[in-house]
Formats: structure tokens, C-alpha cells, sequence
């Protein structure tokens, strides 16, 4: 199987410095596409409390496990980086090829490729490589539109999560000053003029929880509970389109967009969280939340378990991403806001891209993240267009600042939500008619 082999942080700094004085990019990146941002709006939003320049950001997946690609996120305008998810189980067999994201997004991987302690070191080295870069006044633009926010991702299970190796991995994310002193040791020659910075040592203080497909519901409770008030972190779970029931989900993946061929499985909506449950879940966890001071948050949503239709991969079920994800969603998003009101803050990522994040900010959707977007080619080159659009998308409104971008574009919420499913699926199913006339 083919490995991640990680980078030294001194090697990595010492090749993006000099990248960008002869070539004007770093790690391919050329400066043309680092985010500076239009100095007349304001894209910050503020997660758990804490602002970050952007609500823009990688969802966890393959595409940030080392710190060059979490610092590529940076540069291209995330401001909200959602890390790849860790596990106790940290020595996987992952089967080659894992992913297929030519259009719809297919794949068969889980959790991350590095062991725990290498996965501490990619992150931190990540949060210091971007302090090296900012005080060598790249990638330029206003001091206001650096404020970045490291989220962890943690799964699968409450045992795993209170193991002493998951556990204190958790706190070393909180507290990484032992590793930022290691790797600080490391930044001679050309870097040694940095070696001083004040890095920072609290990497993350908040987590967006994964949990297995069919996690029940006491388990779901139980691991945010322990992470609000035994840890002291800020949290965000993820729920699961399966909350949609499997006759929602079937008619939108069939009838409305036109996924024949995607076939979904009748355990995975049995063995899931129900809806009735998560209803009654979250508002308990958001009154946990509050009395400890700390922030909570769901976020819509994991990937869709169906059947393997194709021959490019071997396993029996594969997990969907990409657009027909986006608009079964949109869906759950909405049936969230009618059931609980806007009182809980939703993160979302399915099917995001450079043409529907605007609608999502607009929705009050805190953090929007993307995965499958920037698996294909062009990588972190394609982040840029997410800003510049929402950008473009605001000054039309008339607006400068997020928030009065989200009043102005539906009024509230809820209604804004409604707004955008009705358009998706009236959308579609005229696209559906022209294909079945021609």
C-alpha cells in the first residue's frame, strides 16, 4: 500500500520561502490564486464564538492530513480548516484505489493514514509553517483577513475517544507547547530568523464529532457529553442524511435528480440515528453545552452509504459525496430549522462548490466546507472562486458584512433555506424534462 510520508517542517519552510521568491508560488500554488480579499467587505463569521476571515474551509478527508495541504487551504482563503479525522485505530489497511470523484463523489476510506502522534506534529507544524508565512507578509492583503480557526475531527466511538492515546492526543491539540518546542529547534538557516515567533500552542479547542454509520443514539450523547465536560472543547456533530428516512432519500436520489442507478441500503436507515431521536438529542446537548461555557453545533452532513454499483471499487457499499448529496442535504437542513428553529448553528458540507457556497453562507451555514470539490483537478486552486463569488454575491446584495448579507437574502433563516431547496429541485426537475423530451 502506498504510504503519506510526511515532510519536516524545516524542509517544507525552507522550500515555500524560496518557491515563492523565484517562482511567486508556494508548494504549486501560484500567488495569483492566494486569498487577499476585497478590503471593503467584511467575510468574517464566527464559529463557537471565535471569528474567523471566512466561513470557508476543507471538510475532513485526504486532502488535509499533512501540513503542506492544510497550509495550500490557507493560502487558497480556508479560514475555517476542519482537520482529518483521527481515530484509535490508527494503523489501517486502506485499500488502493479509495476514492473515485469524477463527478458524483464514491469512496471506501476511513479515518486517517498516520499514526496519532504524526498526526499532532502535521497539525502543529501546519499552525507554525502559516505564522512563518504571515510574518514574512504572505500571502499579503489585511492583517483582518488572517484570523483562522483549526477545528479537530475526532471519531468513531465512545471507547475509542476516552482512550488515553485519543484522549491525550485531544489535550495536545489544546496544549502543543512541548511540540511547537521541538519543531521550533528545528528552524535554522533561512528560517532561523523566525525561530522566535510566538507560535501558537493552543492549536484547536473544538471538535466536529464522526461517528460510525449506525452509531446509536445514547453512544452519539454519550462522547459529546464527555468531550463538552470532560475535555472542555467545543463541539459539532455530525449527523447523517439517513435522518432524511430512506423513502425522502430515495425519491430525491431517484425522482427528482434522476440517480437511477444509486441504489440505497435499507440497514443503513435502520441502523442509523432516527430523526425523532436526534430531535430530542440535540437540544439536551446545547443545554450541556451552555451550562459549560462551551459552544455546540451539528453539521449536515456525513456521507450516504449505498450499494457499489461500479467495478472501481471492491467493497459491497461505498459512501456518496458530491452534488446529489448537496441537494438530500439542503433537505435535511431544512427539516432541522422547521423541527428546532434557528436556536442550534449548523455547519454544512455536501456538495459544495464555487457556484452554491454563497446560497449556504447565506442560509447562516457555519462553517461551509468541501471535500469532493477539491479532489479533483486543480486541487486547492479551485478555493479561491468560493470567496470571490460569495464576495461578488455580496456586493449585489448591497451588503458589506455576513450577517446583514444572510438578512438581506431571505429575511431569516429558515425561509432562506426553503428558498434554496424549492429552486434546487424545481431546478432539476425541468432539467429532468428537457432530458426525457429530447
Amino acid at each position: 500500500m502506498t504510504e503519506l510520508v510526511p515532510l519536516p517542517l524545516d524542509v517544507l519552510g525552507r522550500r515555500a520561502l524560496l518557491e515563492h521568491e523565484r517562482e511567486g508560488a508556494i508548494f504549486d500554488l501560484p500567488k495569483a490564486k492566494f486569498f487577499r480579499g476585497d478590503p471593503a467587505l467584511d467575510t468574517s463569521v464566527r464559529f463557537h464564538g471565535r471569528r474567523a476571515a471566512t466561513p470557508v474551509g476543507p471538510a475532513a478527508g485526504p486532502h488535509d492530513q499533512l501540513a503542506q495541504n492544510v497550509v495550500l487551504a490557507w493560502l487558497a482563503g480556508a479560514r475555517i480548516i476542519e482537520l482529518k479525522t483521527v481515530q484509535i485505530l490508527d494503523e489501517l489497511e486502506i485499500p488502493r484505489p479509495c476514492i473515485d470523484a469524477a463527478n458524483v463523489g464514491y469512496n471506501v476510506e476511513w479515518s486517517q493514514e498516520l499514526k496519532l502522534e504524526r498526526s499532532l506534529r502535521e497539525y502543529v507544524g501546519a499552525a507554525m509553517l502559516i505564522e512563518i508565512l504571515k510574518a514574512a507578509g504572505i500571502p499579503g492583503g489585511p492583517p483582518a483577513g488572517l484570523e483562522t480557526l483549526f477545528d479537530m475531527s475526532v471519531g468513531y466511538n465512545l471507547e475509542g475517544i476516552r482512550s488515553d492515546r485519543v484522549t491525550g492526543w485531544i489535550r495536545s491539540m489544546m496544549d502543543a507547547a512541548a511540540v511547537v518546542d521541538e519543531l521550533r529547534g528545528r528552524l535554522t538557516g533561512p528560517l532561523a530568523g523566525y525561530r522566535d515567533l510566538p507560535f501558537p500552542t493552543r492549536i484547536s479547542d473544538s471538535i466536529t464529532l464522526s461517528t460510525f454509520h449506525g452509531c446509536p443514539a445514547e453512544e452519539i450523547e454519550g462522547i459529546a457529553t464527555y468531550l463538552l465536560t470532560e475535555l472542555g472543547v467545543d463541539v459539532c456533530v455530525k449527523l447523517n442524511p439517513t435522518l432524511l428516512g430512506r423513502e425522502r432519500v430515495d425519491h430525491l436520489l431517484h425522482d427528482v435528480l434522476g440517480y437511477h442507478e444509486v441504489q440505497t441500503t435499507a440497514e443503513a436507515f435502520a441502523k442509523d440515528l432516527q430523526l425523532p431521536d436526534a430531535l430530542a438529542m440535540i437540544p439536551r446537548l446545547l443545554g450541556v453545552a451552555r451550562a459549560h461555557g462551551r459552544g455546540f453545533a451539528v453539521k449536515c452532513s456525513n456521507t450516504l452509504v449505498v450499494k457499489n454499483h461500479r467495478a472501481f471499487f471492491t467493497d459491497e457499499v461505498m459512501y456518496l459525496s458530491g452534488p446529489p448529496l448537496h441537494v438530500i442535504t439542503m433537505n435535511l437542513v431544512r427539516v432541522l430549522r422547521e423541527s428546532l428553529g434557528a436556536t442550534v448553528p449548523i455547519s454544512f458540507s455536501a456538495g459544495l462548490d464555487a457556484h452554491n457556497v454563497a446560497g449556504a453562507v447565506a442560509m447562516n451555514l457555519v462553517p461551509t466546507t468541501t471535500c469532493t470539490d477539491l479532489l479533483r483537478p486543480g486541487g486547492y486552486g479551485r478555493l479561491p472562486r468560493y470567496v470571490a463569488n460569495l464576495e461578488a454575491a455580496m456586493r449585489e446584495a448591497g451588503v458589506a458584512r455576513v450577517p446583514d448579507f444572510i438578512l438581506r437574502h431571505a429575511g431569516q433563516a429558515e425561509a432562506a433555506v426553503r428558498g434554496v431547496v424549492a429552486t434546487l429541485d424545481a431546478a432539476i426537475g425541468a432539467a429532468a424534462g428537457e432530458t426525457e423530451a429530447g
